[in-house]
C-alpha cells in the first residue's frame, strides 16, 4: 500500500481560515500530525488519529509505522512561509511522494487586516535566528518582522538606532477571538510601558514602516563614532575600500580575523545583515572594545570569538569571505584553515610593510590563489593651523584581494 503524504498550511489558528483544499485533506486523512496547539484548528468530524509532534525525525518514524494510507502533516500559517516544510520534505521525499498545500500566512493576514500592501516589504524572522534586522529597517520602507523575544526589546533597539519615528503595526494573536492590532510609532510605544507589558510573550508579528529609508548602505563609518580606547583601528577611508573589495552578499558567512576594536566587523555585519560575521580576537583590551561596539551598533549578527587564529576557527562554519587585518603572524596557518573550509573562499588581507606584502605574495603562489588584486591606498586628512589648511597623511596600506582555487 502506497502512502499519500500531504503537508498543509493551516493558517493563523482559526478553523474558519482553512482553505477548502486543506479542509478536505484533513477530513479525509487517516492520520494527522502536528504540534499540540494545532489540534484546535482542525475541522470537526476529522476521522484520523492526531499525533502531537513537530520533530522531523519523529514524524518520519510515525509515518513509517502508520497503517493508514492518507497522512496529513500540519504547518502553522502557510506551508512555505518560515515553516518546517523544507526540512520535512527532505526527510520524506526519498521514500514517499509528498504533496504540499498552501495556507494563509501571518504576513498576508496582517496586511489585509491593516490595509498594507506587502509585495515590496523586506521579510525578516527572529525565531531562532540572529539577523541584523535594524539594518533591514534602515534600508527598506517596509519590514515585516516575525518576532522572537519581547516587543519591548525590539522597540528599545529601534529607538537606540534613532528609528523612533518608524510606525509599527503589530498583530497580536491574529485570527483568535482576542485578536488585537496596535499601530503606533516606536517612540510612542516606548513611552507607554503598560502597552508593551500587555503585549509581552504573545504570538506577535509586525510591519515596520520607515519613511526616512537609507537606500544604499554606505562604507566608511566616521572613526569618532566607534568606541576606540587604545586598541588599533582601521581608519574609515581604508575600511571603505576594504569593504568594497570584500563583495559581501546579504546572507554571507564571513570572518574578521584580528578584529581589534571591531570597526571592520561592524560594517561587515551591516552588509551581511542576513548572514553572520565572526569576529576573531585574542587581546582582552580589544575584546572589551569589540563587545562595546557590537552593542552600540546593534549588530545582532556579529559573533565574537575569543582566541587566536587559526585554532579559534576550528568550530566555525565555512566562510564565504574572510578579512585578515593587521600584521598577522599566522598568515600561512590562517589561509590553510579557511581554504580547507571553503576552497573557493574570497579573501581580503590588509598589510602595511613591504615585507608583509612579500610574504603574502609567496603564499599566493603556494596556495595557487586566483584573481589577485593589489591596491595601495594613502589617505590624507586636512587640519587647520593659523588659518591655513594642511594635509596630514596616514600610513599607506596594501589591500590584497584574492580567491581560492576551485576544484
Amino acid at each position: 500500500m502506497s502512502k499519500q503524504i500531504t503537508i498543509v498550511g493551516i493558517g493563523m489558528g482559526n478553523p474558519n481560515l482553512l482553505t477548502k483544499e486543506v479542509r478536505c485533506a484533513l477530513l479525509e486523512a487517516d492520520l494527522i500530525i502536528g504540534a499540540k496547539r494545532m489540534r484546535g484548528t482542525l475541522p470537526k468530524n476529522c476521522k484520523g488519529q492526531y499525533q502531537e509532534t513537530f520533530d522531523g525525525k519523529e514524524i518520519l518514524s510515525i509515518i513509517e509505522q502508520a497503517e493508514g494510507e492518507h497522512i496529513v502533516i500540519c504547518m502553522s500559517g502557510d506551508s512555505g512561509f518560515y515553516s518546517g516544510t523544507k526540512g520535512i520534505v527532505a526527510l520524506l521525499e526519498k521514500k514517499y511522494e509528498v504533496q504540499i498545500m498552501a495556507g494563509i500566512s501571518s504576513i498576508s493576514y496582517l496586511a489585509a487586516k491593516s490595509g498594507i500592501s506587502w509585495q515590496d516589504a523586506c521579510i525578516v524572522s527572529l525565531h531562532g535566528r540572529k539577523e541584523n534586522w535594524i539594518q533591514a529597517v534602515r534600508t527598506h520602507e517596509k519590514t515585516f518582522l516575525l518576532m522572537g523575544g519581547s516587543l519591548r526589546s525590539i522597540v528599545e533597539k529601534l529607538c537606540l538606532a534613532e528609528l523612533q519615528d518608524c510606525v509599527l503595526t503589530i498583530g497580536i494573536r491574529l485570527s483568535y477571538p482576542d485578536e488585537k492590532i496596535v499601530t503606533a510609532s516606536a517612540g510612542e510605544l516606548l513611552d507607554e510601558a503598560d502597552k508593551l507589558d500587555a503585549i509581552e510573550n504573545t504570538l506577535s508579528v509586525m510591519f515596520i514602516s520607515n519613511d526616512r529609508v537609507c537606500r544604499t548602505p554606505a562604507f566608511g563609518i566616521e572613526d569618532d563614532r566607534f568606541i576606540r580606547g587604545q586598541a588599533p583601528m582601521t581608519k574609515s577611508e581604508v575600511r571603505a575600500m576594504t569593504l568594497s573589495r570584500l563583495h559581501l552578499k546579504e546572507s554571507a558567512v564571513a570572518y574578521d580575523i584580528g578584529a581589534g576594536t571591531g570597526s571592520v566587523s561592524v560594517e561587515m555585519a551591516a552588509q551581511a545583515w542576513r548572514g553572520c560575521v565572526y569576529a576573531v580576537e585574542s587581546s582582552s583590551r580589544a575584546l572589551e572594545l569589540l563587545r562595546a561596539n557590537k552593542e552600540k551598533f546593534l549588530a545582532d549578527n556579529l559573533e565574537i570569538i575569543e582566541g587566536n587564529a587559526p585554532d579559534a576557527l576550528a568550530e566555525l562554519p565555512a566562510p564565504d569571505a574572510v578579512f585578515i587585518g593587521g600584521s598577522r603572524r599566522e598568515k600561512d596557518g590562517i589561509l590553510r584553515a579557511v581554504l580547507e573550509k571553503n576552497p573557493g573562499v574570497h579573501i581580503v588581507m590588509n598589510v602595511i610593510s613591504l615585507e608583509s606584502l612579500a610574504e603574502v605574495l609567496e603564499l599566493v603562489k603556494q596556495y595557487e590563489l586566483e584573481h589577485v588584486e593589489i591596491l595601495q591606498i594613502t589617505a590624507a586628512r586636512g587640519r587647520e593651523i593659523a588659518g591655513h589648511h594642511l594635509m596630514d597623511g596616514q600610513n599607506p596600506v596594501f589591500i590584497i584581494s584574492m580567491d581560492g582555487k576551485q576544484a
